[in-house]
């Protein structure tokens, strides 16, 4: 696999960016979508993040790992689209397919440039790191939370302590949000 396409793969699985991988027509049928209610809301997000100024996107979340039963990915921009904030909520069956798709997510994020970051457990496990690609930095956070795994995505913003405490702050409002 070419280093880019690793690279990518990884921020993916992990950080939950917004990618749109090549579908395979063996592929299992697409999850149910849950409903926007799942995610946090623009005035929400706006509380961590102020320089989101709309909803750009909203679906199904096609980097989730594993066979999830429902996602719902939401994603927030600014007006030119240089700062992204990203929320998905992945729904399995059971904790054990949630933390199989949460380990292969985890096994996936191991390209070169990944630097875990150190932050608060959220949940049953959580991870969060950075990587830069180009000039472009990503800072993401995953949490696994029984049948669930959440993640939240900056795309745009630095990896300043700041960026990293209000990144994990909104991801706990969100946990609170959809449990």
């Amino acid at each position: 696999m070419r280093p880019f396409l690793a690279l990518a793969l990884g921020l993916c699985a992990v950080l939950a960016i917004a990618c749109n991988p090549t579908s395979s027509s063996n592929a299992p049928a697409q999850p149910v979508l849950l409903p926007r209610s799942a995610v946090l809301d623009l005035p929400a997000v706006r509380h961590f993040f102020p320089q989101v100024t709309h909803e750009a996107q909203t679906g199904r979340d096609t980097t989730a790992q594993g066979t999830p039963n429902a996602t719902r990915a939401v994603f927030f921009e600014n007006g030119s689209g240089s700062k992204r904030v990203t929320i998905t909520v992945d729904s399995y069956a059971d904790a054990g397919a949630a933390s199989s798709a949460y380990a292969t997510a985890l096994e996936k994020s191991k390209i070169p440039g990944f630097k875990p970051l150190k932050v608060p457990n959220l949940g049953d496990k959580t991870f969060a790191g950075t990587v830069t690609m180009g000039y472009e930095t990503h800072v993401g956070i995953g949490v696994l939370l029984g049948n669930l795994i959440v993640g939240a995505t900056l795309a745009g913003f630095d990896a300043s302590q700041t960026n990293v405490s209000q990144l994990v702050d909104m991801t706990r409002a969100e946990i609170m949000h959809v449990k």
